[in-house]
């Protein structure tokens, strides 16, 4: 039997997840804790769901030309073998630890770096959409991509996996102002590139969550019901809708979410 609310809370999610690109695992993962799930499943279950709905926001993106997959290939550099390494640190805390006290740890993870991704998008809020002319690290988008820049984007990318690996959380947040900071593409441009860099992070490492039985699928199911239509609405909206104002309301959730979540953990 359906259960609404997750259908009806992952159409929301979905939806800003395409318009904005942030906002998936960062309201996701608090959610599926509050239903029961042990905190390593909602992670996994969250990741798998994730990797779907940033699929079909990546094609819709990849149709309007909306991806530089330079950059994408780059990030994930760093990201992917981060991610599996936070996974590995989640397997490590199921074999050391007790259930309660992971579920403790994690959910406490989770709640900090929600915090994190509120404060990270309330900046990214503050800041230009094209950076490039105010006197960011400029870049055509078309020359080739300097050595600084590759290590930076790598290492930062790596940063944000790891942290998706063990929370579910900060493939869109935190990477799309790493995004915004080293290339001055259009806002489209770095919501597009960022939510393929997502899928890609999401889709490795949810499947080194599911190897290690941390997804529930019938749950999954459930959320795509939603989730697929909502990504798609927001990836159509994305050159029509201003973005900002959905950034500042999402921020403020997010930081209320993750100090609401670290109280209860």
């Amino acid at each position: 039997m359906l259960d609404w609310g997750p259908i009806l809370f992952a159409l929301l999610v979905g939806f800003l997840v395409g318009l904005t690109g942030v906002g998936g695992g960062s309201l996701m993962s608090p959610f599926l804790v509050s239903l029961g799930l042990p905190a390593p499943m909602a992670v996994g279950t969250d990741l798998v769901y994730a990797t779907i709905t940033k699929l079909t926001g990546s094609v819709q993106h990849y149709r309007m030309r909306q991806i530089n997959f330079r950059v994408v290939g780059f990030m994930a550099l760093g990201s992917v073998p981060a991610g599996l390494l936070g996974v590995a640190t989640v397997d490590w805390l199921e074999h050391t630890f007790n259930p309660d006290r992971v579920d403790a740890i994690l959910v406490t993870a989770i709640a900090l770096v929600v915090i994190l991704a509120g404060v990270s998008l309330f900046i990214r809020n503050l800041m230009s959409d094209n950076p490039g002319k105010q006197g960011f690290i400029k870049w055509d988008g078309k020359s080739p991509m300097s050595i600084r820049r590759k290590a930076m984007t790598v290492s930062l990318g790596a940063f944000g996996g790891y942290l998706v690996g063990l929370t579910s959380i900060g493939s869109g947040t935190m990477i799309a102002i790493v995004l915004l900071l080293l290339y001055p593409m259009s806002p489209a441009t770095i919501v597009g590139t960022d939510v393929a860099h997502a899928m890609i992070l999401s889709f490795v490492v949810g499947l080194a969550h599911a190897a290690s039985g941390n997804v529930n699928f019938g749950m999954v199911g459930q959320l795509l019901i939603g989730g697929i239509p909502g990504v798609l609405i927001g990836s159509r909206l994305t050159k029509v809708v201003p973005a900002k104002p959905l950034r500042l309301i999402l921020a403020i959730m997010l930081i209320f979410v993750g100090v609401r979540t670290l109280l209860n953990a």
